[in-house]
């Protein structure tokens, strides 16, 4: 402790005094103080700027360069550094983790004016946190199961909270207390699903819940409410709806009219062109109901969210019967442009009237020898004039050898940021030695982050954190596009946020270490 004696020493002066000691019979004279000399500053060099002492001050610097700040000279470092900051603690879920859980889903979102951060946790918890100094705001437990999602209001007053559990409540909250201004039960439109059995460790899937949750710029609330569930005599069900909700809690429109036999998960949105695109997939038992594009994307007006068109792709055959979508897509209406990142592996460009312009091969299927090896596309944007997706780790295609075969040997494409022009052409791709998984473009435009998630095919630990990347500027190789890596213990979840200041919110979550044991937590970390 600054200041203060160490135990067993001698009590303060005012006056530091010298003591003896003898080494091998020779007397040596010991200096000794009754003070802690204070550390010596340390200075980072981060991302637009540097940081002294945990205060950070915005600052162009060049690699190479010696830089002076009061007693300190250090000679900037070719790639910026990526400092951790703060970190806050959000449970326990060890005994998941040594089941074999999948990652605990966890939502991060900063305040409009980047000085909180809103969690909402795999344990029901809703935090907000203090970006300056890590210290938590608010903390609420709010649901029997998880928050999936969070988002502020403009005016960063309100919190919207939507949880995956029996009710799938939507709830503004005071973001100052954490109280509710208004509750929405979604699973009144979606129907309702009782809490699984504690052993049943993919359960909590089975709820209701709010997988989107999107706040225009205007104040309204965009929701999509989902419910995949198996009934007592073995039947599969589903039941969507997407929502336009007022910030009063006032229900202003829905697509479909009336909740439909569908999984409707992650919209995206281009609010300037008016439009939002939801992917429509389905698991349910029985014929699929009509008029709706399975496997592809709806898109709807966004006031009133009527129906302007859709985009379907045909099943890549022979390995694949039907297409999926999940959270690989995105639309610009300027650009009369959608993306689709599709579980075959490949990437879609398309018009808005349905019109199939460009297919990239991605992490389509390869043969290596018999086996079929695919690596899907999970995660795509679109940020100007280009594409940007991730492809997963190597998988065989269901169906096409059995279910618990190692893939023989990685697919070529596997685990790659890649960067296309509209037309398809490659610009320029990354593929190192991280397991990718999560695009979070930062408020500037420019700026990737890219999650180092789980590793299944690698027993490396040193490789956990984020990735960020420079998407401006002139052509160059991906190599030369990394800006920094922010590290971490254990993996990163797929959600990531970053402030309009750039501090880098990861969740981190643990993992099993393979002698019974786990390592890392499930914690925020905050990175400048």
């Amino acid at each position: 402790m600054r200041g203060a004696s160490q135990p067993g020493g001698p009590p303060p002066t005012s006056q530091a005094q010298p003591s003896s000691a003898i080494f091998g019979g020779v007397a040596l004279l010991v200096a000794c103080s009754t003070s802690t000399p204070a550390p010596a500053p340390t200075l980072h060099f981060v991302r637009s700027g540097l940081l002294v002492d945990g205060a950070y001050t915005a600052r162009v610097w060049t690699p190479g360069e010696s830089v002076t700040i009061g007693k300190i000279t250090a000679i900037a470092p070719r790639l910026a550094e990526c400092v951790e900051v703060a970190r806050v603690d959000l449970g326990e879920v060890s005994r998941m983790t040594v089941a074999g859980a999948p990652a605990p889903d966890t939502d991060l979102a900063f305040s409009p004016d980047g000085a909180l951060l809103a969690v909402g946790s795999f344990l029901g918890e809703v935090v907000v946190l203090d970006v300056a100094t890590g210290g938590v705001k608010a903390r609420r437990t709010l649901g029997e199961a998880m928050v999936r999602r969070v988002a502020w209001a403009p005016d960063g007053k309100t919190l919207y909270a939507g949880e995956q559990s029996p009710d799938a409540s939507l709830r503004a909250l005071d973001s100052a207390t954490l109280e509710d201004r208004w509750r929405l039960d979604l699973a009144e439109r979606v129907g309702r699903s009782t809490l699984p059995a504690g052993e049943d460790l993919y359960g909590i899937y089975s709820l209701p819940g709010v997988y989107g949750l999107e706040v225009l710029a205007g104040g309204d609330i965009l929701v999509s409410a989902a419910h995949g569930w198996t009934d007592k005599d073995g039947a599969r069900l589903n039941r969507s709806q997407l929502l336009r909700v007022r910030p009063d809690g006032t229900v202003v429109s829905t697509w479909p009219p009336e909740p439909a036999d569908l999984v409707l998960l992650h919209p995206a949105i281009d609010e300037a062109g008016g439009r939002v695109a939801v992917p429509v997939t389905r698991s349910a038992s029985g014929p699929a109901p009509e008029g709706f594009p399975i496997g592809g994307l709806q898109l709807l007006e966004l006031d009133g969210l009527r129906p302007v068109g859709s985009v379907v792709v045909p099943p890549l055959a022979p390995w694949f019967t039907s297409t999926f979508l999940w959270q690989a897509h995105d639309l610009d209406v300027a650009r009369d442009t959608v993306l689709l990142g599709l579980g075959d592996g490949r990437l879609v460009l398309a018009s808005q009237d349905g019109t199939l312009r460009t297919t990239v091969a991605g992490g389509s299927p390869v043969l290596a020898g018999d086996v079929p090896v695919a690596a899907s596309i999970g995660h795509g944007l679109l940020v100007g004039d280009s594409a940007v997706y991730l492809t997963s780790g190597t998988n065989i295609p269901w169906g096409a050898a059995a279910p618990d075969l190692r893939p023989p040997s990685p697919h070529p494409d596997e685990s790659t940021l890649f960067v296309t022009g509209l037309d398809g052409a490659r610009r320029w791709s990354f593929h190192g030695a991280w397991d990718v998984q999560g695009l979070t473009l930062a408020p500037d435009g420019q700026t990737l982050v890219v999650g180092a998630g789980e590793r299944h095919s690698d027993s490396r630990r040193d490789l956990y954190g984020a990735l960020l990347f420079d998407l401006g500027g002139p052509a160059r190789d991906g190599d030369a596009r990394l800006l920094t890596t922010c590290t971490t213990e254990g993996p990163v979840f797929f959600q990531q946020a970053v402030s309009k200041s750039g501090v880098v919110a990861l969740a981190e979550v643990p993992y099993p270490t393979g002698d019974g044991g786990i390592a890392g937590g499930y914690r925020v970390v905050l990175f400048q």
